[in-house]
C-alpha cells in the first residue's frame, strides 16, 4: 500500500504482529535471565551457615541441597564461620567451601591429584590455628592423624604430630581440646593423648565413666575439656551420650541424650559450632547419614 506521499508503508495488522513478536522475544529473554539468576543464587548460598534459619529445640536437617545427603563426617566450621570442611560418604576425600563477601564458593577437594589419600574426619583446633584430619594408609591398613597450619588457608601441607599420638589404631572422628589434647577411638574404646612440651604422650584409655562393655567412638570434647559427647553402640545401633567432669576431675558416668536427639536410626559424630550456638550430629533417621543441627541449649537439659 502507498501513502498519499507515494512512500511504501506496511499494513497496520502486519506492524502489530511484528511488535507482538518483539515483545514475546523480550519477555522470553527476560524470563531466561531471571531464572538463570535464581538458579545461580540457589547454587551459591549466602550468609552464615549458608543462610539457613537457626534451629530450635527440635533437630532439623542442615543445609539440605547444599551439603550432601550422605556423609561420613559432620560439617565443621572455622572459628570465623567462613570455611567449612566435610567428608561425603564416598571416596572423594575432604571437601571444603569458603565464604567471601557473604557468598559461599562451590565445594572443592581439600587435596587434589591424590596428594593425600583417603582424607577424612576434619577437625579444627579450638584456637583455629590448625586443621587436623585422618588419612587411611592402605599398605598398613590403618588410619593416621595429620594436621596442617591454617596460616595459609589456600594450602594444607600435611604433617604428622610429634610423639606417640599415632601409636594406636584410630577409627573415625576425633577431637582436639583447647590445650591440644586429642581424644580418639581405638578398637571400640576412647583414648586420650596428652599434649605436653610440644609433643604427644602415650595415649591412655579412659575409665568406666566413658568406656563400657559396648563400643564407644566419635568423641567431641569441649575446649575446656569438661564435657564430652560421643556415640555408644550396643548390639543394636549407636546412640549419643554425654559426660561432664566432676569436682575430682574425673569423667562422670555418661548418660544418653534425649529422644529428640536419639532415634531409631544411627546417631554419631557430635559437634558444637565454634560460636557455641548449635549442636550438630549425623543421623540415619531418614535413611542416609545426613547432618542435623539443633539449638545447643538442649544439651543443658539432657
Amino acid at each position: 500500500m502507498e501513502s498519499i506521499t507515494g512512500i511504501q508503508t506496511t499494513d497496520e495488522p502486519s506492524m502489530q504482529s511484528y511488535f507482538r513478536q518483539v515483545l514475546v522475544l523480550f519477555l522470553s529473554s527476560f524470563s531466561i535471565i531471571l531464572l538463570t539468576s535464581q538458579v545461580t543464587d540457589l547454587k551459591q548460598p549466602t550468609g552464615s551457615y549458608f543462610g539457613q534459619s537457626p534451629p530450635g529445640a527440635v533437630p532439623e536437617r542442615f543445609a539440605k541441597g547444599i551439603i550432601p545427603d550422605d556423609l561420613h563426617s559432620i560439617p565443621v566450621f572455622s572459628a570465623d564461620g567462613k570455611t567449612v570442611y566435610y567428608k561425603p560418604l564416598d571416596n572423594t576425600g575432604i571437601m571444603v567451601m569458603k565464604m567471601k563477601q557473604s557468598k559461599w564458593s562451590k565445594a572443592i577437594p581439600l587435596f587434589v591429584n591424590d596428594e593425600v589419600g583417603n582424607s577424612d574426619d576434619p577437625c579444627i583446633s579450638h584456637s583455629g590455628n590448625s586443621l587436623y584430619f585422618s588419612s587411611y594408609n592402605k599398605e598398613q591398613n590403618r588410619e593416621y592423624i595429620y594436621y596442617c597450619d591454617q596460616e595459609d588457608t589456600d594450602k594444607c601441607i600435611p604433617q604428622k604430630p610429634s610423639g606417640e599420638l599415632n601409636t594406636l589404631d584410630l577409627h573415625w572422628q576425633f577431637s582436639v581440646t583447647g590445650n591440644g589434647n586429642v581424644y580418639f577411638s581405638s578398637n571400640g574404646n576412647i583414648y586420650c593423648s596428652v599434649f605436653s612440651s610440644g609433643t604427644y604422650e602415650k595415649p591412655y584409655k579412659l575409665d568406666s565413666g566413658i568406656n563400657s562393655d559396648y563400643s564407644e567412638c566419635t568423641p567431641y570434647v569441649s575446649q575446656d575439656e569438661n564435657m564430652m559427647i560421643f556415640s555408644r553402640s550396643n548390639a543394636d545401633k549407636p546412640d549419643l551420650f554425654i559426660s561432664t567432669k566432676g569436682e575430682d576431675g574425673k569423667w562422670q558416668k555418661a548418660r544418653k541424650l534425649g529422644p529428640g536427639i536419639n532415634t531409631a536410626g544411627h546417631e554419631m559424630c557430635p559437634y558444637i559450632s565454634p560460636d557455641g550456638k548449635y549442636f550438630f550430629f549425623l543421623s540415619s533417621r531418614e535413611g542416609l547419614f545426613s547432618a542435623y543441627w539443633v539449638n545447643a541449649n538442649v544439651l543443658s537439659n539432657s
